[in-house]
């Protein structure tokens, strides 16, 4: 009986041992596994950082070529009502549309007018817009400033609109009934490009 109780004995321990053994390489395997889990997590938090920088960089980008299309439109007008025509010349009649609206200086706006031609691709029973361009900001502004209360437009069934880029008509929109209401309380209210003034002082898009 001691015999066999030594050799049981000795079973149970070799039994334990191996056991011991497998416990050991578990629990090897799990530290390592951990080890390279905490790794990943630490390239993780690395590469979501280099990301985070990525997008603000992208989105600070984004803004200032949204600032600078939109500065280099300022020098822009639209001019809608002028039908088209085969051969035409384009400029020589914007030309004289804006000197019906300054006949002060009429001999100074063909040297103050630019690049001048219809947008987009011509299209069948439609009148293309025509964009004008200036090389003076004073000039333009002046022209813009006559157009809004312009008789001649309106009996030639003409208009003149700013050049806007896509991201300051957005902003126009959202800005836009706070314009309406302060205009019904009988304030001035106007735009400067996609900016929006009330009594001279610039309100905001709401969040």
């Amino acid at each position: 009986m001691i015999g066999e109780n030594t050799r049981a004995i000795t079973s149970m321990k070799e039994v334990i041992n191996e056991n011991t053994k497998q416990f050991t390489n578990v629990k090897e395997a799990i530290e390592f596994m951990s080890a390279e889990v905490n790794s990943l997590k630490a390239k993780y938090g690395v590469v979501e950082s280099t990301l985070g920088k990525v997008e603000q960089t992208i989105m600070e980008q984004d803004q200032r070529l949204s600032q600078l299309e939109s500065y280099s439109r300022r020098w822009n007008l639209r001019l809608y009502g002028i039908p088209e025509r085969d051969g035409e010349d384009v400029r020589g009649r914007v030309i004289e549309v804006c000197q019906h609206l300054l006949p002060e200086d009429k001999d100074k706006l063909p040297n103050v007018i630019d690049t001048v031609h219809r947008l987009g691709r011509k299209q069948l029973n439609k009148t293309r817009g025509i964009i004008l361009q200036f090389v003076s900001r004073f000039y333009r502004d002046a022209v813009w400033c006559a157009a809004k209360e312009s008789t001649f437009l309106r009996e030639n069934n003409m208009k003149i609109s700013e050049d806007l880029s896509l991201a300051d008509k957005e902003r126009r929109n959202k800005l836009w009934p706070a314009v309406e209401k302060a205009r019904k309380e009988n304030k001035r209210a106007y735009f400067i490009g996609g900016r929006a003034f009330v009594e001279g002082i610039e309100i905001f898009p709401p969040v």
